[in-house]
């Protein structure tokens, strides 16, 4: 089959290694679905303090990026637009470090501590 060469590269690379990659992801999920399942005792405990850590870590950065919005009086504001453009790196980078920790306490439920 051929394609155009505006969007060939993806579909292509797709057609002939697409099964390896499924199956690649899928082995590595079942990899950290065991991790989390096999998890208890300290090591469970670590992964929490680790999970709190970047989630409170997160909400300060986000904070920090946010203070000059407060300060100004908006307090309902959402986005990365209601922050200055200096800060802006920080509250993305806030928001991604806190939505890990969230991640990693939700993958904690899996567990038996």
């Amino acid at each position: 089959m051929e394609y155009r060469h505006e969007n060939g590269g993806w579909q292509t690379f797709l057609e002939h290694w697409g099964f390896l990659l499924v199956a690649m992801v899928v082995l590595l999920a079942f990899q950290v679905l065991d991790f989390f399942l096999s998890l208890n005792g300290m090591s469970w405990i670590w992964f929490c303090a680790a999970s709190f850590a970047l989630m409170i870590a997160g909400g300060g950065l986000v904070g920090y990026a946010k203070f000059p919005a407060y300060r100004s009086g908006w307090s309902f504001t959402f986005g990365v637009k209601s922050v200055p453009k200096h800060l802006a790196r920080h509250y993305r980078l806030g928001w991604s470090v806190f939505l890990f920790g969230a991640v990693l306490s939700l993958c904690l439920l899996l567990s038996k501590p």
